[in-house]
């Protein structure tokens, strides 16, 4: 029987024809060869956030209620916008892209706000047609595997839109409708809403099957690399447990489960990691590390003794690290808009362990706060010939040449209040990073503790610096706020016995041996009665509790001085703090928390002062 296109509608034949295509880009989508990409690949990646509606208007089309003024409503973007933009992507040299959420959300405002942002779902299996449709989609996915990068899928599963219909006929699959008010209780973070959203209870089998449904679909529909999980820490370890297995299972042994879990503690980091069976999470500790540091001038150590934390995670490797997201102020508007504090983060997050996330617009220095109104959301700008466009892409592409920054551990070297120097370290490669957070130029000279012959003048691989390594320790100026990245040659094996020593030290922190320190107080002003303790983030010395049989007890050997001794592994990096009891009450030293290393040699003594802040 012969078809007879005259016959039909013009609106029939649009039916057929967009059917014909869907069925003719899947079938691209499932001749793609098959790759078994292991977890370990992810360790390659940069990846990169795309807002869907502020990244690039493509179709105009689909355009509803866009005002690119209006900071609350929509600007246009969508899936055509991306697509016309990879090379853009390409150039500038990321690995994969994490993609907002796209499926069809609330239809017009709540109050002020547009569902722009893709969070207020009212319906999991279609494509919000402001943002595009799936055709799109699978061919966004089809040019993505050509050109070999990965493609990230937003999973929302803590609520649905305000006034979803779906809550209406499914009521008995939601918590009861209380807002969180407690946000320091788990209780409450877990079975509230999140500002009046309707929360699905996750523990009830009904909702566990639901999503996994949902995952499987967009799974066998578009073959993601992996996804990205939102708000964690408003969602129960039981179904995340059950989530992420089923994931696990749908997508096969490489495929991400990257938890956003808001908390900027390691320790709890770690906990709900293990728990509730992630691949990875994004990095929010060292995120504020680095924002104390480089943002704020803060004493460069606070970042040794971050990342020293890593040998308690199952691969540290493995975090999502990056410097601002959707929900933060971006980071350059956190530096005050100084681009050399910003060039600095950006070097460090690019040099660091972990897998580096950059946000829309962050190799543009786009800037805003996240409140009063988000100002961090505005509309993408493309300048492949900026200057920071130009040295994201310079610090991307070192990355990408050295399999020791990509994947080589992170030694500690030296730090101290305004240098910080690491190795990345792997069997074949090895890496040298060095800062320099003064406002003023400087020296910094520091031992190599590797069992290697390197030449005698090295030069930094980005940037003008120049380092001398004389008698096993290596010497270098640096401009003020600026960094330098050495590379010596790589070589088949010349790293893998420092590689394996490092290795050992790593997973046992007293493989190298122990050390007895002496921490001596002066505190002029205490009262005359006042029991001293120091505490901090080690069992050895109190675990940060202020029970004083916990925290460890300073001797006063002097009307102004207190001391104690305390043993613990070479090269620890630990942080404390002193405080007194005093007729029933708890008084905490004030400013910083001290950090310091157990040096291998030298002076055994470090030194605090209480000084009272006016």
């Amino acid at each position: 029987m012969c078809l007879n296109v005259r016959m039909l509608s013009h609106r029939k034949v649009d039916q057929i024809m967009k059917r014909a295509i869907i069925v003719l880009l899947f079938a691209m989508l499932s001749a793609l060869p098959a790759k078994a990409v292991s977890l370990e690949d992810w360790k390659d990646q940069i990846l990169y956030f795309v807002f869907i509606d502020r990244f690039s208007n493509g179709n105009q089309a689909n355009d509803q209620q866009v005002d690119p003024t209006d900071i609350n409503g929509f600007h246009g973007g969508d899936i055509a916008g991306l697509l016309n933009n990879l090379d853009y992507l390409e150039k500038l040299g990321v690995t994969g892209i994490w993609l907002s959420p796209f499926f069809t959300n609330r239809p017009d405002r709540f109050f002020k706000q547009q569902p722009y942002h893709g969070y207020w779902a009212y319906d999991f299996w279609s494509v919000d047609s402001r943002f595009g449709n799936e055709a799109e989609l699978v061919e966004l996915r089809h040019r993505m595997c050509q050109s070999g990068m990965k493609l990230l899928f937003d999973m929302v599963v803590n609520h649905m839109g305000y006034d979803a219909p779906f809550v209406e006929a499914n009521p008995d699959w939601f918590n009861p409708s209380l807002d969180i008010v407690d946000w320091n209780d788990k209780d409450q973070l877990v079975n509230r809403r999140i500002f009046g959203l309707p929360d699905f209870d996750g523990q009830k089998p009904v909702v566990k099957t639901f999503f996994k449904l949902v995952a499987r679909h967009w799974i066998e529909r578009l073959h993601p690399d992996g996804f990205r999980l939102d708000a964690v820490k408003h969602v129960s370890l039981d179904f995340w447990r059950d989530f992420n297995k089923n994931c696990r299972e749908q997508g096969g042994p490489g495929f991400m489960l990257l938890g956003e879990y808001l908390h900027g503690d390691p320790k709890a980091t770690l906990d709900i990691w293990k728990e509730g069976k992630f691949n990875s999470l994004f990095d929010f500790p060292l995120y504020y590390s680095m924002k104390d540091v480089f943002a704020e001038g803060a004493d460069m150590r606070r970042l040794a003794s971050r990342i020293y934390f890593d040998r308690n995670y199952p691969d540290a490797g493995m975090l999502a690290t990056f410097l601002d997201n959707h929900d933060l102020d971006r980071f350059i508007t956190s530096c005050g808009g100084d681009v050399q504090k910003y060039r600095l983060a950006l070097a460090f997050l690019l040099t660091a362990r972990g897998i580096p996330t950059l946000c829309y617009g962050d190799e543009q220095g786009l800037a805003g706060a996240h409140s009063p109104e988000p100002e961090n959301r505005r509309s993408m700008v493309f300048d492949p010939e900026s200057e920071l466009f130009n040295y994201s892409r310079e610090l991307i592409a070192l990355r990408k040449s050295s399999v020791a920054l990509r994947r080589g551990f992170q030694c500690h070297l030296f730090a101290d209040s305004s240098a910080y120097a690491f190795a990345r370290l792997a069997p074949d490669q090895m890496a040298v990073v060095v800062f320099n957070n003064s406002d003023q130029p400087r020296y910094v000279d520091f031992e190599l503790p590797f069992a290697v012959c390197l030449p005698k003048v090295l030069d930094s691989a980005i940037g003008p610096a120049r380092a001398i390594i004389r008698q096993g320790r290596l010497q270098t100026f640096l401009a003020a706020k600026s960094f330098a990245v050495f590379v010596p040659e790589a070589q088949p094996a010349v790293y893998e016995k420092s590689f394996r020593r490092w290795q050992k030290r790593f997973f046992d922190e007293k493989a190298w041996g122990s050390r007895t320190v002496t921490l001596k107080l002066k505190g002029s002003y205490l009262p005359e009665k006042a029991k001293v303790f120091f505490t901090g983030n080690f069992a050895e010395i109190g675990d940060w509790s202020s029970e004083t049989n916990k925290a460890l007890p300073m001797l006063k050997i002097s009307d102004d001085e207190y001391t104690a001794t305390v043993k613990m592994p070479l090269g620890r990096i630990f942080e404390g703090k002193c405080f007194y009891r005093s007729e029933g009450q708890t008084v905490w030293q004030p400013g910083d928390n001290l950090i310091a290393e157990v040096a291998d040699a030298g002076s055994e003594y470090i030194h605090m002062e209480w000084k009272n802040l006016d």
